[in-house]
């Protein structure tokens, strides 16, 4: 009874280790066919491997300064609501100036073309307070 348990064991471990063995072999003749040097396993050689390219380097920028440039203290505020209403009311185009009162009592004017990218469509009109236009002098 000891030999029969110690064969079926022995028997198991080879049967194993040949089975082993023939995946490994299986493998190796999908990848490599016949040959014992493998050349199908080479990757070919498409680009060299030193890179070619030159890293792109962008100039280095010079802001200008531009006599036009304001600031919110030089700009009006202004619920968003109450700039819409002011210019239906004068009847302009978007293109003309308009006056309008801001909310520190100021006399402003702007066109609705430079308050209209201003407007932020998630909140409600009412909500809203932009600072847009010069004072009248």
């Amino acid at each position: 009874m000891n030999d029969d348990v110690r064969s079926y064991i022995y028997g198991t471990l080879l049967i194993f280790l040949v089975g082993v063995a023939a995946w490994v072999g299986f493998l190796y003749l999908n990848a490599c066919g016949f040959t014992l040097t493998c050349q199908r396993g080479e990757l070919p050689v498409y680009r060299t491997p030193v890179p070619t390219l030159i890293p792109a380097t962008m100039p280095v920028a010079h802001p200008e300064e531009s006599p036009e440039e304001v600031t919110t203290q030089e700009l009006c505020e202004v619920n968003a609501q109450v700039l819409i209403e002011t210019w239906v009311a004068s009847g302009s185009s978007e293109t003309q100036t308009f006056e309008f009162t801001d909310a520190n009592g100021l006399t402003c004017q702007t066109t609705f073309e430079e308050a209209k990218s201003l407007f932020d469509n998630t909140q409600e009109l009412s909500s809203q307070t932009i600072f847009v236009g010069k004072p009248v002098p």
